[in-house]
C-alpha cells in the first residue's frame, strides 16, 4: 500500500455481449503515518449462452464491489492494516448446454444454444468482510497476525437449459428442472506467524491458525412438467435443509538452512485438526407432503459428523549453480479434510468420504542465462493416496452432489522460456506434458463400472503456448505495444460419472491479441483487444442430463484508463 500512495487509477472496458466494466482506485495520504485506499469496480456483461426461444441469455455477469483499506504505520517495523469489503452478485446465472451441441457443431454460435426454461433465473448474493493484518518486529523476530470475518448470503433461483426430454418424470413425461436456493456462510479466521526478521544463514517461520465456519442452507430442487410449467405444478426433486459447522486448527513450522553459497536445505511440518458437523434433513421427491415449491420440504434426518487430524511435511534442497541458476527438489505431503454426502447411491443414506491425501515430488531448474533469456523446467509427480472426486448422482431421477475418495496419479514435465530478442521484442513460450490415471475406481449410478486406469478429467497430454510482443516508441515519447499469443492443447477427457461415460474434448487452439497505446507521461492509455479469436468453446464439465458446461466464446472490445501521479 505504501508503495502506491501517490498513484490513483481508473479504467473502463467496453466489449461485445453488452460488456461494460469500470475500475477505480484512490489513495489518500491522510498523514505521514496514516493512509487510506478506496477501490471500487463494477462488472456487467450479458450472457453468452443463447436460448432457443430468444429468452434472456445465460452465463451473464452483474457484480459490484467496494473495498476500503487503512494503513497506520507506528514505526519502521510496526504497522496495522484494516480493511472492509462489500460486494454484490446479480444476473440470471450460470447454465449448461446440450452436450450434443458441443460435440456435433463446429460453429461457436451453434455450440452455445440451450433450451428455454420458463422458470428463468436471478441471483441476489451479498458478501461482506472485515480483515486486519498487524506486523511488528522485536529482538530479530518478526510477528504477523492476520484475521478476518466474512458473511456471504445467497438468494438464487436458477433453471436448467438442457433438453427437458433428458429429464423425464416417473410417468415418462419431459420436465423442466429448476432450483431455489438460500444460503448463509459466516467465516472467522485467525493466523499468527513468527519468523526471523532479517534473512540469514538460518531462516525460519512458526505459526498457528484457527478457522470456524457456520453454514445454513435450504436447497429446493424442483421439476415441472412441460405441459404444466408453473410453480404450483412443480414437485420437489431433492430438498436438503442443513446447518453445517466446520472448525479447523493448525500448527506449522518451516526452516531453511543455508549451508554455503551453493546449498540450502528446507524442512517443514504442519499439524491439522478438522471437525465437521451437520444437523438437518433431506427429502427426495416427488413427495406428496411437499405441496408448496418454495417452502422447506422436511424429510428424514440428514445428520452427520467427521473429524480428523493429520501431520504433513515438506522437505527440499536447493543448489545454486551460479547466482542466476538453481536446481531444486522437494517432497511434500498434502491433506484436505473429509466430509459426508447427503445421499450415497449404495447405502441410500448419508455417507462419509475420507480425507484427501497427496504426496508431491518435484525436481526442477530455474535459470537466468543472461539479461535476455530466462528458462524454467519442472518435473512433477502427484501421488494421491485419496483424491476427492465430486460429481452428480441421481436420487429418483434428481441430481445431487456426491463425493468419493479414490487413488489417482498425475505426473508431467513443464517448461517455460522468456527471450528478450531485442529491447523492443519479447518472446514467451511454454510447453507442458501431463499424464494421469485413476487407481481402483468404481463409478456409475451404482458404482459398479470399473474405471481403473482411466484418465482424470481435463488433463491434456500436451499444451504449447507462444506469445510475442513488440513495442514502438513514437517521436512524442508515447509508445505502442502489440501482443499476440496462442495456446494449443491436445484433447482431454470429461466425465459423466452418473452414466459412467467419458467424453472427449478434441484438440483445440485459443488465441488472443491486443494493441495498447500509452502516453509519454504514462497518465493515460488505450487498448484494443480480442480473446479467443477462433470463437470455439470447449467442454469444461458434463452433467447427468446429457448437458455440458462450456468455456467462454470470442470476446473483444476496448479498454482505456488514466493514472494520476
Amino acid at each position: 500500500l505504501r508503495r502506491l500512495l501517490s498513484l490513483d487509477t481508473a479504467s473502463v472496458e467496453l466489449g461485445n455481449y453488452g460488456t461494460h466494466r469500470e475500475n477505480s482506485m484512490i489513495n489518500i495520504p491522510v498523514s505521514s503515518a496514516f493512509a487510506l485506499r478506496i477501490a471500487a469496480n463494477a462488472n456487467n456483461r450479458d450472457g453468452y449462452i443463447k436460448l432457443n426461444d430468444g429468452g434472456t441469455p445465460r452465463n451473464d455477469e452483474h457484480d459490484k464491489s467496494v473495498r476500503i483499506r487503512g494503513l497506520y504505520t507506528f514505526s519502521e517495523d510496526t504497522s496495522l492494516l484494516l480493511g472492509v469489503t462489500g460486494s454484490t452478485v446479480g444476473g440470471v446465472g450460470y447454465s449448461t448446454v446440450p452436450l450434443v451441441n458441443v460435440l456435433d457443431n463446429s460453429s461457436g454460435t451453434a455450440q452455445r444454444v440451450g433450451f428455454s426454461n420458463p422458470f428463468g433465473g436471478h441471483l441476489d448474493d451479498d458478501y461482506r468482510a472485515f480483515n486486519t493484518t498487524f506486523k511488528t518486529a522485536f529482538g530479530g523476530v518478526s510477528l504477523t497476525y492476520t484475521g478476518g470475518v466474512s458473511d456471504f448470503s445467497a438468494r438464487e433461483q436458477t433453471s436448467a437449459t438442457f433438453d427437458p426430454a433428458a429429464n423425464l418424470s416417473p410417468g415418462g413425461e419431459p420436465q423442466y428442472a429448476w432450483r431455489n436456493y438460500r444460503g448463509n456462510f459466516k467465516t472467522y479466521s485467525n493466523e499468527l506467524r513468527l519468523a526471523n526478521a532479517e534473512p540469514g544463514v538460518f531462516d525460519w517461520v512458526l505459526g498457528a491458525n484457527y478457522l470456524s465456519e457456520d453454514i445454513h442452507e435450504s436447497d429446493h430442487n424442483l421439476n415441472a412438467l412441460v405441459s404444466d410449467p408453473t410453480i404450483a405444478g412443480s414437485v420437489n426433486a431433492i430438498d436438503p435443509v442443513n446447518q453445517t459447522t466446520h472448525k479447523s486448527a493448525g500448527l506449522f513450522g518451516q526452516a531453511t538452512y543455508h549451508l554455503n553459497e551453493q546449498w540450502a536445505l528446507t524442512a517443514g511440518v504442519r499439524y491439522s485438526d478438522d471437525k465437521l458437523k451437520r444437523v438437518g434433513n433431506f427429502q427426495a421427491g416427488p413427495s406428496p407432503d411437499c405441496t408448496d415449491a418454495l417452502v422447506d420440504c422436511i424429510g428424514g434426518p440428514n445428520n452427520g459428523s467427521e473429524s480428523g487430524t493429520k501431520i504433513t511435511y515438506r522437505l527440499g534442497a536447493q543448489y545454486f549453480i551460479s547466482p542466476g541458476q538453481m536446481l531444486y527438489g522437494t517432497i511434500a505431503t498434502g491433506y484436505k479434510p473429509g466430509g459426508f454426502n447427503d445421499f450415497d447411491p449404495v447405502t441410500h443414506g448419508v455417507g462419509p468420504y475420507v480425507a484427501e491425501q497427496l504426496t508431491d515430488y518435484e525436481l526442477g531448474y530455474k535459470g537466468r542465462w543472461s539479461e535476455r533469456i530466462e528458462f524454467d523446467s519442472n518435473l512433477f509427480y502427484y501421488d494421491y493416496a485419496k483424491d476427492q472426486i465430486s460429481s452428480l448422482t441421481l436420487v429418483g431421477g434428481s441430481p445431487v452432489i456426491f463425493t468419493r475418495s479414490v487413488p489417482a496419479k498425475i505426473y508431467g514435465w513443464e517448461n517455460q522460456l522468456t527471450y528478450k530478442i531485442t529491447p523492443s521484442d519479447l518472446l514467451n513460450a511454454s510447453v507442458s506434458f501431463e499424464r494421469s490415471k485413476y487407481g481402483q475406481f468404481m463409478t456409475g449410478i451404482l458404482q459398479n463400472v470399473d474405471w481403473t486406469g482411466y484418465s482424470l478429467d481435463k488433463t491434456p497430454h500436451a499444451v504449447v503456448k507462444l506469445g510475442y510482443s513488440h513495442e514502438w516508441t513514437l517521436g512524442s515519447g508515447a509508445y505502442v505495444n502489440a501482443n499476440v499469443s496462442s495456446q494449443y492443447s491436445t484433447g482431454y477427457a470429461v466425465s459423466d460419472f452418473v452414466n459412467a461415460i467419458q467424453y472427449r474434448q478434441k484438440a483445440y487452439t485459443r488465441s488472443d491479441a491486443n494493441l495498447t497505446y500509452t502516453a509519454a507521461s504514462d497518465h493515460y492509455w488505450f487498448q484494443l483487444f480480442v480473446q479467443n479469436i477462433e470463437n470455439k468453446v470447449q467442454i469444461t464439465s458434463v452433467g447427468g442430463n446429457a448437458d455440458a458446461g462450456i468455456s467462454e466464446p470470442r470476446y473483444f472490445g476496448v479498454r482505456f484508463g488514466v493514472r494520476m501521479q
